[in-house]
């Protein structure tokens, strides 16, 4: 099984909120696992358009910025696009296994 991995997010620039895509289609992926680098919770939606009224999970945030204490979500077989949505700093880790 091969891996890609890659860390997202805003860059550390506070916002009121962010939402986007944070992963795309890829109907090769066999797993993924992302995990919040910051102090701020992130929404996960297995679809798109993920919001604070319309979200599947919710991951805390670390105790301090990437310090490895913030939320982990992992799933087998989902191949679908995965959004974010944010309510401050952005920033997440996510390995995707292809």
């Amino acid at each position: 099984m091969n891996t890609q991995a890659s860390r997202m997010g805003t860059s550390g620039q506070p916002s009121p909120a962010y939402k986007g895509t944070g992963l795309p289609v890829n109907i090769g992926r066999k797993r993924f696992t992302i995990q919040n680098q910051s102090t701020d919770v992130l929404l996960l939606k297995l679809g798109g358009d993920a919001s604070p009224r319309d979200f599947h999970i919710s991951l805390h945030g670390c105790v301090r910025d990437c310090d490895g204490t913030g939320g982990i979500f992992s799933i087998d077989g989902y191949q679908g696009e995965v959004s974010v949505h944010g309510m401050g700093v952005v920033d997440y880790t996510v390995i995707e296994y292809i």
